[in-house]
């Protein structure tokens, strides 16, 4: 009584009744796999239906998926880390030297097995919280609102073509702000302003127009951020700035009816502007 297990290939060879399959992944009835694994010494003469399917198109990768979890809440995030995009982005975060590197987590639990430093595990909704603050400035929507934020993904952020770079950027910068937490290098009263925080410490450390996302100047414009954040000094400097920032717009109020307010992003911004105005009245 179940939907038996539906198999997606991306490479397929057949010879005669023997199947060869590449690059595959058990889309449906994964459970049903483990129970009869599990199981397999007391089982004969169990048939259970397997479909086997073969395709390298995104498209018709995901409208399988879909079509047969009807009977199971499938989460927008399990959907995205099928894609070539978040399979790219996990890549490109591992691709930088020993101590910037990054672990993006497309598949949950999947580095549980590893070696890992936990903290420098990036899980899915943490990185749309960290560059929907950053470099869309909805800082206010990384908690009450994080569904109109995710409803984001596809359509301005996570976009196909998009550099990879201000997502590492993103995610590196939310990794040290949690590290200046942790070692208390930074007063924990900040913590209900943290992607605050991550969005004045970008219009500190480059106040430049934001390049397009799929352009150059964007992998220009993560670098300058990037040289501060790598280096200690440079990063305690920029948080204790930024966090500055935000005690002066917030006048001692740092509660999250307060923090996580558009008037108070929009608040952060125009600080931030003033600030590099005033270091740079050219």
């Amino acid at each position: 009584m179940n939907n038996g297990i539906t198999i997606i290939a991306r490479t397929l060879q057949t010879t005669a009744n023997r199947f060869m399959i590449g690059d595959f992944q058990v889309v449906n009835g994964c459970q049903t796999s483990h129970v009869l694994f599990d199981n397999k010494s007391f089982l004969e003469g169990v048939r259970v239906p397997v479909r086997l399917i073969s395709t390298q198109d995104e498209g018709v990768i995901t409208a399988i998926i879909r079509a047969t979890n009807r009977q199971t809440e499938v989460k927008g995030e399990q959907f995205f880390a099928l894609t070539d995009f978040a399979k790219n982005l996990e890549r490109f975060f591992q691709a930088f030297p020993t101590g910037r590197q990054l672990y993006y987590e497309r598949r949950s639990r999947q580095y549980d097995s590893q070696a890992i430093e936990k903290t420098r595990i990036v899980v899915h909704a943490s990185l749309v919280r960290a560059f929907g603050a950053m470099f869309l400035g909805e800082a206010h929507r990384t908690t009450r609102d994080f569904s109109a934020l995710v409803a984001k993904v596809g359509r301005e952020m996570f976009v196909d073509g998009d550099r990879l770079e201000p997502y590492y950027t993103a995610a590196f910068a939310l990794y040290k702000l949690e590290y200046q937490f942790r070692n208390q290098r930074l007063d924990s009263k900040y913590k209900p302003a943290r992607f605050a925080l991550l969005y004045a410490a970008r219009l500190l450390a480059n106040p430049s127009p934001l390049p397009p996302r799929n352009s150059r100047e964007m992998e220009r414009y993560c670098a300058q951020i990037d040289s501060i954040l790598w280096e200690s000094n440079k990063a305690d400097d920029l948080f204790a700035s930024a966090a500055q920032v935000i005690e002066d717009v917030a006048g001692g109020k740092l509660d999250t009816d307060n923090v996580r307010t558009q008037p108070f992003t929009e608040a952060v911004e125009k600080r931030c502007r003033e600030i590099m105005q005033s270091k740079n009245p050219d």
